[in-house]
């Protein structure tokens, strides 16, 4: 019998490749931060509060395995996630973790407050209250450049650390929903926060904009208003 592995094997063994990948929770965040848009390694070094080092090293590991692809822009080099299905792959790891492991559920009850004004809503809920038109502001609280790389339709732009120097610019007649990165980003909740504490009616969204975005018609991807 031959040693030679097997294809049956050998292509398995491209998978472990990429789950190898990720086994890193440092290249999930950098996932994380490229799927909100592409960016380079001093962003997400700043973004991260990682090195230059170590946030290069792991671009690389995650690139060998066609995760993230990379280009040119004078003297910066851009990362971007290569492709949707990687997006796909972090929304099923998520749903598996949430699902199987008990320190994740406590860690999430833990956080989010369940049955109080901190539980979030859902991409759902969300568009029944715009089918019904009741009032709102979309209010969108990450940095200005996942912003403008996208966002949900009509959708206003106040970054987390702006907001409490901008309150004058909110309609307090009107529902907020605030939105950040997506279900594990803590901003939106910061947030809440600070309108609560304002006098502002307002509710924090689960999903973010990739979130959205997997769900969004083709001719709604790109959230322009």
């Amino acid at each position: 019998m031959s040693s030679k592995p097997s294809l049956k094997y050998s292509l398995f063994e491209q998978l472990a490749q990429v789950s190898k990948s990720l086994g890193h929770a440092n290249r999930l965040m950098i996932l994380d931060v490229l799927s909100q848009g592409e960016s380079d390694v001093d962003t997400l070094h700043q973004k991260l509060g990682l090195t230059v080092a170590n946030v290069s090293k792991h671009l690389q590991s995650l690139k060998q395995v066609g995760l993230v692809t990379s280009r040119r822009e004078g003297q910066r080099i851009i990362y971007a996630l290569s492709n949707e299905a990687v997006f796909r792959l972090i929304m099923s790891l998520r749903e598996v973790a949430e699902l199987q492991l008990e320190e994740m559920h406590h860690l999430l009850e833990a956080h989010l407050k369940p049955n109080t004004p901190f539980e979030p809503i859902s991409l759902e809920t969300l568009k029944q209250m715009q089918a019904e038109s009741q009032p709102m502001t979309l209010l969108d609280v990450r940095p200005e450049d996942e912003f403008q790389s996208g966002h949900l339709p009509n959708a206003i732009n106040i970054p987390i650390d702006d907001l409490p120097e901008s309150l004058s610019e909110l309609d307090p007649e009107q529902t907020l929903v605030v939105y950040c990165r997506g279900p594990y980003c803590m901003w939106s909740k910061d947030a809440l926060e600070v309108l609560l504490e304002k006098g502002f009616t307002a509710k924090r969204l689960i999903e973010g904009y990739p979130e959205w975005r997997q769900q969004a018609d083709p001719a709604e991807s790109g959230a322009d208003d």
